[in-house]
């Protein structure tokens, strides 16, 4: 698990392992990754801190869970993540 982005989270829809718990994929470089799309040339690269006002953006995150046997991190849509609620 991560800090802050631990409350960051989402479940698997569909498939053997629906209703799996994801979180936020970390890279070996500490880093996480959010896109608008699902190619590698749009990737953005952001630290912990930068996951949520990327996600309120309308940027993708991958999300994955190794624990769990989900290693591929999969690119999930804003509106299928929980997370904290940014007060304006």
């Amino acid at each position: 698990m991560i800090g802050a982005a631990a409350n960051v989270h989402a479940f698997v829809v569909r498939g053997k392992n629906e209703g799996m718990l994801l979180f936020p994929h970390k890279h070996s470089d500490g880093k996480f990754v959010v896109s608008a799309t699902r190619f590698e040339i749009d990737y953005i690269r952001v630290d912990e801190a930068g996951i949520v006002p990327a996600l309120e953006r309308g940027l993708k995150l991958r999300m994955s869970n190794p624990q769990a046997g989900l290693s591929a991190a999969s690119l999930v849509r804003p509106s299928a993540i929980y997370r904290p609620v940014l007060a304006s």
